[in-house]
C-alpha cells in the first residue's frame, strides 16, 4: 500500500491547479466580498437601532414601574413588558432572517446564466 505522503511527493503541485484562478472566479469572489461587508455593515446599523429603540423602552417601562402604587400594577407592567419585549425580538430576528437571505442571494453567482451556458452547449434533440 502506497502510504499518501510518498504519493503526494512525487507529484509537483501547482496551486493554481487547485482552483480555477481567472477573472471570472476573482469577480465572483470580489462580488461575495463585497455582499458579505455591505450585509454586515447594514446589519450592524439595523442592530444598533434596534437597541436604540429597546433602550428607550425599558427606560419607559422602568418609569413606568416607578409609578406604579399597587403589586398589581406592577404586574400588569411587567406582563406588558415581557409581552412587548418578546414581540420585539421575534419581529427583529424575523428581518435579520429575512434580509440575511437576501444578502447570500445577491452574492451568489447567478444561477440562470450557469444554466443558460449549460444549454448553449447541449445540442438540441428533437
Amino acid at each position: 500500500m502506497t502510504n499518501p505522503n510518498e504519493f503526494f511527493s512525487s507529484v509537483p503541485v501547482d496551486v493554481r491547479a487547485l482552483w480555477d484562478i481567472n477573472g471570472t472566479s476573482f469577480g465572483y469572489a470580489e462580488k461575495a466580498y463585497r455582499t458579505w461587508l455591505e450585509a454586515a455593515g447594514e446589519m450592524q446599523k439595523q442592530a444598533i437601532a434596534f437597541l436604540n429603540d429597546r433602550l428607550e423602552k425599558d427606560t419607559a417601562a422602568v418609569t413606568r414601574l416607578g409609578q406604579c402604587r399597587t403589586p398589581v400594577e406592577v404586574l400588569s407592567v411587567q406582563a406588558e413588558y415581557a409581552g412587548n419585549i418578546f414581540a420585539d425580538l421575534v419581529s427583529e430576528s424575523q428581518k435579520m432572517a429575512e434580509y440575511l437571505g437576501k444578502a447570500a442571494k445577491l452574492g451568489e453567482p447567478s444561477a440562470s446564466s450557469a444554466v443558460h451556458k449549460r444549454q448553449a452547449h447541449r445540442p438540441a434533440t428533437h
